[in-house]
């Protein structure tokens, strides 16, 4: 399938996912709406997990595989919303999910699974729209660092598409 227009994105961004459409009861089987959109992608993203998982099957055969694991990992922050960074601060429309006070355990299950629905498809267009406008001053660090081990090449960057394959 074609990535998202940009277009029908913006629409889509306006009109239909600030309504209540995502908490609408589908049927027949009487999920809700974002159930039945979530499990559409975890059946998109099955062949590109199992290819990436086969490409990782087939990079740790490689005879420098050891010398790539052995490269110490010197983590300065461990994920895009560290306050330090600044990035994804804003839990959005999650806020509106935590008002509720009165629920039982299936409706707090139901709001932490719309939480995520939101919170990832958010983080991933923010983080995706930051790249972005980061990545040409990054690249260019980059290329300043890792020079002087050989040649550098920019590898292109992730799309929202493959971020969200990524996900589980």
């Amino acid at each position: 399938r074609a990535p998202i227009k940009d277009d029908d994105f913006g629409w889509f961004k306006q009109y239909i996912f600030p309504s209540n459409i995502w908490m609408l009861k589908a049927q027949p089987n009487g999920r809700y709406m974002y159930q039945e959109l979530l499990e559409i992608c975890k059946e998109m993203s099955a062949d590109v997990v199992s290819s990436m998982d086969s490409i990782y099957a087939h990079l740790t055969l490689h005879s420098k595989w050891d010398k790539v694991m052995a490269i110490d990992n010197d983590t300065r922050v461990a994920r895009q919303d560290d306050a330090k960074v600044g990035l994804l601060q804003d839990k959005g429309l999650a806020r509106i999910f935590e008002m509720k006070s009165d629920e039982d355990d299936d409706d707090i299950a139901k709001r932490k699974n719309m939480q995520n629905f939101i919170d990832s498809n958010m983080a991933i267009n923010i983080l995706t729209a930051t790249a972005s406008k980061i990545n040409e001053e990054f690249q260019h660090h980059m290329r300043l660092l890792m020079s002087s081990h050989g040649t550098f090449k920019a590898a292109p960057m992730k799309k929202v598409e493959r971020s969200i394959s990524k996900l589980e």
